[in-house]
């Protein structure tokens, strides 16, 4: 389940989190969660900070994005670790392709 961003005028927030039913155990498992707060800074750029969650894991993450043109967009982030069970630190390089 994801809410759909709500941009305002200092950003956007989005709030997510999924989960699996188990039907022979009849239970409930929480998957990922997160809250993300992104701001454009130009005509291509984008920063966003975030704060995600996959059980006990915990993370702070602060990216910026490049968009090389509408349909592509390069994301440059670093994870850092706020619980134990999350990993110190967590450099991603991606690209975005939109459709």
């Amino acid at each position: 389940m994801s809410l759909a961003p709500r941009p305002i005028s200092w950003g956007t927030i989005t709030l997510k989190a999924s989960g699996t039913y188990s039907t022979g155990e009849g239970k409930l498992d929480w998957g990922d969660y997160g809250i993300e707060y992104a701001k454009k800074i130009g005509d291509r750029w984008r920063v966003v900070l975030a704060l995600e969650g996959f059980q006990a894991e915990l993370e702070a993450v602060a990216e910026i994005q490049w968009q090389v043109s509408r349909r592509v967009t390069i994301k440059l982030n670093s994870g850092f670790g706020l619980t134990s069970k999350a990993p110190d630190f967590a450099p991603e390089i991606g690209v975005l392709f939109s459709f």
